[in-house]
């Protein structure tokens, strides 16, 4: 073995400790003497949760056995009990959850199928916690060209992440269907993690909701809304516990559905949701919401809404049917209506929490790779003069005082 490094800061990869792993993944591969390059994807800084590095692997003396495969290890900071339990989460949602949604496409063609990314080795012990994915670029998939430049998603991609969506979604209902008792027993290792008090309680992290949604609410122009906010900042916490727990209709959500978490190969149609840090069973209108007001403005929500809920439903139909499983048996259209009904004001929700740091400019190195989770900026590190978020906050302030879902969340406050 033998080590080819190309890092700024070499510490970030430690080989000793992480070589056994690589030599694990080598000789699963069928790959017995080999060498390995480095190349650092994030990292560096104490706002994330992982460095992530992408290693090639390939046999010594030979051009035809090698592989690629993306690293995750933790950053070791004060916020390590955090950092473990997402990584634990995410651990565990590879291991009994996309490891079963791939077994599950296997009846189906290569071109049908969802892609996921196959979790090739983890370790979940403190200060030893790793896991070791495919590349995925290798199969052509990248992240979107237009997130670089911080330009918005098209009618096209929207649409490819929601038939997508209605893929992944589609999966639990099979497996539900092919193994109940099984799933069951997974489904209860999902409860929410991030809004739970014994979670929040012993990290930063009750901080972070909180001074994000006062960051948002100072630019809201809107006095009426502005007060009427207030209120709801102050049961903040309880109305994104409620929105999240399990309803009369749930599915392994993916629970940070947002562009940084996705990869995209065009010219095929597809998208390939990763980081899973924030899987929760839910009810499945959670990751819409979340993907359309975070990655979407008003202007577009109001011209595609209704288009881009009858692409996620018609898409989820067709993929049950490919598994002999009726959508009407498990997600009727018309219970599917009344979650979108539902769950617009979570959407709202997250808009004010989340929308600072998505709007953060592009050149900002915290938001530049990985998963919004993999943040915990502290409000001195977002500029005050984003003009981009003011618009965007006030922007879907407007929207949910004209279509009167913020007078629906001062209502679920009031009962």
């Amino acid at each position: 073995m033998s080590l080819d490094v190309h890092l700024d800061e070499p510490d970030d990869f430690n080989c000793v400790e992480l070589h056994s792993s690589l030599q694990t993944v080598a000789l699963a591969k069928g790959i017995q003497d080999f060498e390995y390059h480095v190349d650092c994807i994030s990292g560096k800084r104490a706002n994330y949760i992982a460095n992530v590095f992408r290693v090639e692997i390939a046999e010594t003396d030979s051009d035809d056995n090698n592989i690629s495969v993306i690293i995750k290890t933790l950053v070791n900071t004060e916020r390590q009990v955090l950092y473990h339990k997402l990584h634990e989460r995410e651990v565990v949602a590879y291991h009994k959850v996309i490891s079963k949604f791939k077994d599950i496409q296997n009846v189906l063609y290569e071109h049908e199928r969802l892609e996921l990314s196959e979790c090739l080795y983890s370790n979940t012990e403190n200060s030893r916690e790793i896991i070791i994915l495919e590349d995925l670029t290798t199969k052509g998939y990248d992240v979107d060209g237009k997130l670089a430049k911080y330009e918005n998603l098209g009618i096209k991609e929207i649409s490819v992440v929601l038939a997508e969506l209605a893929k992944f979604h589609a999966l639990s209902f099979v497996f539900q269907c092919k193994e109940p008792m099984v799933f069951k027993e997974i489904s209860t290792e999902f409860h929410d993690l991030l809004y739970q008090n014994h979670f929040l309680n012993k990290t930063k992290l009750r901080d972070y909701f909180f001074e994000s949604f006062e960051m948002s609410l100072k630019l809201v122009t809107d006095e009426d809304a502005k007060e009427k906010l207030e209120i709801v900042k102050s049961k903040l916490l309880q109305l994104l516990q409620m929105y999240v727990k399990p309803r009369k209709t749930n599915v392994f959500c993916h629970g940070d559905c947002w562009v940084n978490n996705m990869l995209f190969k065009h010219e095929a149609g597809k998208v390939c949701f990763i980081d899973f840090q924030a899987m929760r069973y839910a009810n499945p209108v959670t990751d819409i919401m979340y993907f359309l007001f975070i990655c979407t403005d008003s202007q577009f929500r109001s011209e595609h809404f209704d288009l881009l809920t009858t692409i996620y439903y018609d898409n989820l139909k067709v993929f049950l049917n490919k598994f002999d499983v009726k959508a009407d048996d498990v997600y009727k259209r018309e219970d599917f209506n009344a979650d979108i009904e539902e769950f617009r004001p979570y959407g709202l929700l997250i808009a004010m929490v989340e929308l600072r740091i998505v709007t953060m400019a592009a050149e900002d190195e915290s938001i530049f790779k990985g998963s919004r989770l993999d943040l915990s900026i502290e409000p001195t590190d977002v500029p005050e003069d984003n003009e981009l978020h003011k618009i965007r906050v006030n922007d879907v302030v407007k929207e949910a005082v004209d279509n009167g879902v913020l007078d629906k969340l001062i209502e679920k406050i009031k009962i």
